[in-house]
């Protein structure tokens, strides 16, 4: 493949990461601004990619948002996932026993992935959604992961930590802070969240181990404060118990 095709095809990827945070919804000016692309470029990459319905352009506001092609591609991979077909029927069996949020999440680069959710009938849920992206030090599930990670990417991680933006005001900005954290974590089995990614509400996570004791994914449960606190020693212990039996589905141990 030409170097061009190749040059072309890394800035259209470009692009649609940049619909895989929160940002749900991106003008032309806005991805210039990000990418630091001539707009000439980008308005190319983004034609292209509404041509083929990967994104789509709203007529009103000209802004661009995730297409059906590129929705129906996520779909597709997330229902051949070994992990989250393994992991429904107990993330179901979690919710229905202590009737919160459940999700399930893996680990990408400095961010987790929120592969599968399980929402609860009650009146305040947590506001995740599967196919979105946060950034790992400020949900529990994301700490736990990081926790079992070798010491070179926790040192990475750290070093780019100052350069992340905080999501509250209870979001972790101290390498020092996190380290602490990590070491509290990977000796009690589960990490929390308090407040750091939404305010007033609590997350609980703990690691899906694979055979070789490497991190797989985390799963957590997520309430408000107002329960979670109440409830935290019966969360972690049925977040971790979770947690272990979908290790053992995958040939891992606890």
């Amino acid at each position: 493949m030409a170097k061009e095709q190749v040059s072309s095809i890394g800035r259209a990827l470009e692009i649609l990461e940049c619909f895989m945070d929160n940002e749900t919804e991106w003008t032309l000016k806005r991805l210039v601004q990000q990418l630091e692309l001539p707009t000439t470029t980008v308005f190319r990459q983004l034609s292209t990619l509404v041509e083929h319905g990967y994104l789509i352009q709203d007529p009103v506001r000209k802004s661009y948002r995730v297409g059906p092609h590129l929705l129906l591609l996520a779909s597709t991979i997330l229902s051949h996932s070994d992990l989250r077909t393994v992991a429904r029927p107990e993330l179901e069996k979690l919710s229905a026993t202590v009737k919160e949020t459940i999700n399930l999440s893996v680990l990408m680069d400095n961010e987790i992935f929120y592969l599968d959710k399980v929402e609860t009938f009650r009146s305040v849920v947590c506001n995740t959604k599967v196919g979105t992206r946060a950034p790992a030090h400020a949900t529990s599930g994301g700490k736990i992961m990081l926790a079992h990670k070798d010491a070179a990417f926790v040192d990475a991680y750290c070093q780019a930590l100052p350069g992340m933006k905080t999501l509250t005001d209870r979001t972790i900005s101290s390498p020092e802070r996190l380290r602490a954290e990590l070491a509290q974590a990977r000796l009690s089995g589960y990490a929390i969240d308090d407040g750091e990614i939404e305010p007033g509400l609590i997350c609980v996570g703990a690691p899906i181990l694979g055979m070789d004791h490497t991190v797989l994914g985390a799963v957590s449960i997520a309430g408000p404060t107002f329960r979670m606190k109440e409830e935290l020693k019966t969360m972690t212990k049925e977040v971790k118990t979770t947690a272990a039996n979908i290790s053992r589905l995958l040939g891992g141990r606890a």
